[in-house]
This record gives C-alpha cells, sequence and structure tokens, in this order.
C-alpha cells in the first residue's frame, strides 16, 4: 500500500489495522484506493467506538465492524471481516435479508432483546441482543449501506429469566403454604406487605401503622426489644406473642422474619412468615388447666388418705411412730406428684427428683453431694426414686449419716454399659457418720428400696451396711428408665 492510503483508517486497534491489511479488491466495494469518503468517514467512526458496530455497505452487505463487534462475533471473527452478511451469518440470511431491504430503502429498525441463534462457537445457541440499525448516506444522498449498533443482552436476560424462575418457584411455595408472609422495611417502620391467608388482615401497600393494627399494646415494647436486638445483630427475629385476628380476635403466631443484605452487607428489606398457633395455644391452655386440675384431685386424695390413716393409728398409741412413716412417705409422693405436673407428666429431670426428695431431709448443701449428668427420666421411675430416696434419707437422718454434725451423703450417677446396653448406675454413699452394722431384721424401708425400686425399675438394687456408712447401688436398663 502507497501513499496516504498506509494512514487510512487511523488507528482503530486490531481491527483498524486488519481493515488496512485486507485485500478489498475481491470485495464487491474495491480497493481502499477507492473508497467513497462516506464509506471512509463512517468507517473511521465506528473503530473510534467503544460499543459493538457492524457496517454493512452496499447491496451484498459487506461488513466492516471494530473491536467489540469482534469479541461479539467470537470465533467467526476474523473470517466476517469483508464477508457478505447473509454469507458470513448464514443462519439467520433471512432476518438479514429484511435488514438490507429495509435499511437500503431508507429505513431503520430497532429490536430490544431480541432473540436470534447463532454458531459462534461451532454449534447453535441462542442470544439476546438490542439491536439499532440505520442507513448510511453516499455522496449523492442515496442510502448506501446500514450501519448496526449491536449490544449482546444474553447475560441480563438469562439472569431476570432465573430471577423469574426463581419468584415464580417461591410465589408457588407461597401459596402452597398455609403461613402468613410479609415483608418489612430495614427498621421495621413500614409493612410493606402481608398475605395475610385469612388468619391476618392482608396489605399490600405499605403501613407504617402496623404495629397497632397486628400487636396488642402492652405486647409493643417486648416485640419491640426482640425487634431492635434483631436489627442491631443482623440476624434472624423469631418469637411467638399475640396479634390481632383479620375478624378482629385475638389470636397467637410463631413469627419468624430474615434480612435481606445487599452487596455493601446493609440489610435492603425483611422477608417472614407467621403460623397461626392460636389452637394450638388454646389446647396448651386446657391443658395446663386439666393437669393442675388433676394434681389437685391427686393432693386431695392423699390429704384423704393421711387424714384416714391418722385417724386410724390414733386408736392406737402404739402405732403413733407407724403413722409418722406413713405421713412422711405420703408428703414424699405428693412432692414427686408436685414435680411431674411441672413437667406436665412428660418426665423429669433425673436431678430435680433426687433433689426434690433429699433437700427437706438435708438443706445443708455441704452434706449432700450430687453428681451426675442431668438425664430425663419416665414418671414412673421419677415416681419410684423419689419413695426410694425419702426411705434412705430417713434412715440417714434417724441411723446414719445425717443422724449427727459431720456426716456427708454422696450420691453419684452416671451412664454406664452393661452386656452391650446402656445403663444407669445410681449409688447413695453414707460417710462420717456412727459406725454402721447390718440391721437384725429388713423393715418396710429396706423391702421397698430393694424389692420396690428394683421391680419398678426393671434393675437390680444392693445394700451395704459397711463399718464406714451405708452404700446402696442402683443399676437399671437405661432404655426402661427413660421410657415413657
Amino acid at each position: 500500500m502507497a501513499g496516504h492510503e498506509r494512514f487510512f483508517p487511523a488507528g482503530g486497534g486490531k481491527l483498524g489495522e486488519l481493515i488496512r491489511n485486507f485485500d478489498w479488491s475481491q470485495t464487491s466495494i474495491g480497493p481502499l484506493s477507492n473508497w467513497p469518503h462516506s464509506l471512509r468517514t463512517v468507517t473511521e467512526m465506528l473503530l473510534l467506538s467503544p460499543v459493538p458496530i457492524v457496517l454493512l455497505w452496499g447491496q451484498d452487505g459487506i461488513m466492516i465492524y471494530n473491536d467489540a463487534y469482534s469479541g461479539f462475533a467470537g470465533a467467526r471473527h476474523p473470517e466476517l471481516l469483508g464477508s457478505r452478511v447473509r454469507e458470513g451469518w448464514g443462519e439467520i440470511a433471512d432476518f438479514n435479508d429484511n435488514v438490507m431491504r429495509v435499511g437500503l430503502g431508507g429505513g431503520t429498525l430497532a429490536y430490544r432483546d431480541h432473540e436470534l441463534t447463532l454458531h459462534r462457537h461451532g454449534k447453535p445457541e441462542p442470544v439476546w441482543m438490542d439491536l439499532d440499525y440505520s442507513p448510511v448516506l453516499d455522496e449523492s444522498g442515496a442510502p448506501a449501506g446500514v450501519i448496526a449498533i449491536v449490544v449482546e443482552t444474553t447475560a441480563r436476560v438469562l439472569a431476570e429469566r432465573r430471577v423469574r424462575e426463581s419468584e415464580r418457584k417461591l410465589r408457588a411455595l407461597v401459596e402452597a403454604s398455609s403461613d402468613v408472609i410479609y415483608q418489612l422495611t430495614p427498621d421495621w417502620s413500614a409493612m410493606l406487605k402481608l398475605e395475610g391467608r385469612s388468619f391476618l388482615r392482608s396489605t399490600g401497600e405499605p403501613d407504617p401503622h402496623w404495629q397497632d393494627a397486628y400487636l396488642l399494646p402492652e405486647d409493643h415494647e417486648e416485640i419491640g426489644a426482640d425487634i431492635r436486638e434483631a436489627i442491631a445483630q443482623k440476624r434472624p427475629y423469631q418469637r411467638e406473642h399475640r396479634v390481632r385476628q383479620a375478624d378482629g380476635s385475638i389470636g397467637w403466631t410463631f413469627s419468624r422474619a430474615v434480612p435481606i443484605f445487599d452487596e455493601a452487607g446493609e440489610i435492603t428489606e425483611w422477608f417472614g412468615a407467621a403460623s397461626d398457633v392460636t389452637e394450638r395455644r388454646r389446647t396448651h391452655e386446657h391443658l395446663r388447666l386439666v393437669v393442675n386440675e388433676l394434681n389437685h384431685r391427686v393432693k386431695n386424695t392423699l390429704a384423704m388418705v393421711q387424714a384416714i390413716a391418722m385417724r386410724t393409728f390414733r386408736e392406737d398409741e402404739a402405732l403413733g411412730s407407724a403413722q409418722k412413716q406413713f405421713a412422711a412417705r405420703l408428703v414424699a409422693l405428693a412432692s414427686a406428684n408436685d414435680l411431674l405436673t411441672g413437667e406436665r407428666w412428660a418426665g423429669a429431670s433425673l436431678e430435680a427428683a433426687i433433689l426434690q426428695a433429699v433437700e427437706p431431709h438435708q438443706p445443708d448443701a455441704a452434706r449432700r453431694i450430687l453428681s451426675g449428668p442431668d438425664l430425663r427420666i419416665s414418671p414412673k421411675t421419677a415416681l419410684a426414686l423419689s419413695l426410694a430416696m425419702h426411705e434412705l434419707c430417713t434412715n440417714a437422718v434417724k441411723y446414719g449419716a445425717w443422724s449427727n454434725d459431720q456426716g456427708v451423703v454422696t450420691i453419684d450417677w452416671r451412664e454406664t454399659q452393661c452386656d452391650g446396653l446402656p445403663t444407669l448406675s445410681i449409688v447413695w454413699t453414707e460417710r462420717a457418720g456412727p459406725p454402721v452394722a447390718p440391721p437384725a431384721r429388713r423393715g418396710f424401708g429396706s423391702r421397698l428400696i430393694e424389692r420396690g425400686l428394683a421391680g419398678e425399675l426393671g434393675g437390680t438394687v444392693a445394700m451395704r451396711f459397711e463399718p464406714e456408712g451405708l452404700v446402696c447401688e442402683v443399676e437399671a436398663p437405661l432404655t426402661i428408665v427413660a421410657d415413657e
């Protein structure tokens, strides 16, 4: 190339270099030296643009484009340069035929997110684009070519489709759920939207007075404190509380909301769900009343039994001691009943059952040492263990470690293995009391401990009257002890 042709087009990056070195004489627009001023001008203009632009010149639509467009062309670049557009993009020849017909006729075309199937990487793939086509006039003022601005929107379109699909699935999940769904501003100052599912009043507009609409005035401060803490710590909020239902009555809900964050880690909104737990709360309250009434009746029954016993024993003064023991055992049974009532007869803590039985007999914690894991035991086990502990305590107060000022009782329990099965082991050990000798005969208390407790627990009970103090060892299958 000679003369000033070496400097056309000026610059233009890699495509400028390719255009300068391309043999345009093999195309219908001829060598660079013969290009009209209009063609030169539009070529230099498109080469300087950062936007993908392609020029389709003449009836053949000879392609001249810039670096940005070469990225869009993919593997078809650089063969597209200087080719006929209908052949270069053969898979959309009909589309480009219409482009050339309209453009060379002086018309324009514009497409937004237009889908075409292109072979840019050796296989057909769907592509979405914003396309703007305008005619380019020659020196006579007639359309001589078509310039196209091509902006690929595939990534955005697919991302929006994924978002819409996610929203569709979320909407389906929401519709399938019976829960109330709600959205709140970052600071919870306004309820953006609430779908009440006939449980709460629905709202589709931001409501800054939502607390007055859904919460009871006396609950505002307590619920508000939880909300402020969740906002400050940027963690999910959850709480069971009272609400005003859609019909104006008072109900209960379990509500949970999670914060939605932006890229900077700031909360943009809260998304929550609330379940109607009104019936569960009513059932729970009814059950509580029933249990309390049952406990009251059991206590009355025990009191009647105690009164009958006192009247019966009073007739024989020699039975006064037996009457006291019987009354104490009834009190121990009532205490165990109180423990189970507090647990709604769903079992009890082993440590709590032992402590409740022991504490009335020895309030000094230094002289009653309890040690072991906090296990759950069945109501049956709790009752049997409370009575047995009462007998051991009574014996310790009368004859054993608690009959003086120095004696100590240690109660240890742990989980062990016996024949490959989990086993509960409880050891009662008395030390520093008066010397101990085996009794000449076993009384009711000893039989209650050795036979009754072993039978109730399905295990073994061994009592050893060592000189240093009584040792009582209990072993029972843990599955039976914890069984409801």
